[in-house]
């Protein structure tokens, strides 16, 4: 299997169907309409509820690369990307592998978006306060 970090010249995609979602959350300076500063924060929030709910979800249509896997965070988000490889595979080994770990965050993102979309985006109020309601569970 070739490697999706080399075959997409290390960019991290999403289905192309929900980039509109990805930019009304991270574009404007209104941060109760916009909480996030990055699309990769958002993918990461994704992530780890697709990854809370045992839901991975390949990308199926059309891809849309969002941003570089450059923009992970090697403090934050690399460690978390990391420890879910390792969850998922049982094996340490898929660290020398980062394609398979973006791989794998890629299909949990797309499976977590959802309730991103659900929690955050379609929130009856702005999507700061759904975001704040999802945080306290």
């Amino acid at each position: 299997m070739s490697n999706p970090v080399s075959r997409s010249g290390g960019r991290v995609a999403i289905d192309a169907s929900l980039h509109d979602l990805y930019k009304e959350l991270t574009e404007g300076k209104d941060i109760e309409k916009a909480p996030f500063l990055t699309m990769k924060d958002v993918f990461m929030l994704a992530v780890c509820l697709g990854y809370r709910r045992g839901q991975r979800k390949p990308i199926a249509g059309k891809q849309q690369q969002i941003f570089h896997w450059a923009q992970f965070s090697d403090q934050v988000d690399v460690p978390i990307l990391k420890a879910i490889a390792i969850a998922v595979t049982g094996d340490v080994l898929v660290l020398s592998d980062f394609g398979k770990v973006v791989e794998l965050a890629e299909e949990y993102a797309n499976a977590g978006i959802h309730e991103v979309r659900t929690k955050v985006a379609d929130y009856s109020g702005e999507p700061l306060w759904g975001l704040v309601d999802l945080v306290r569970g």
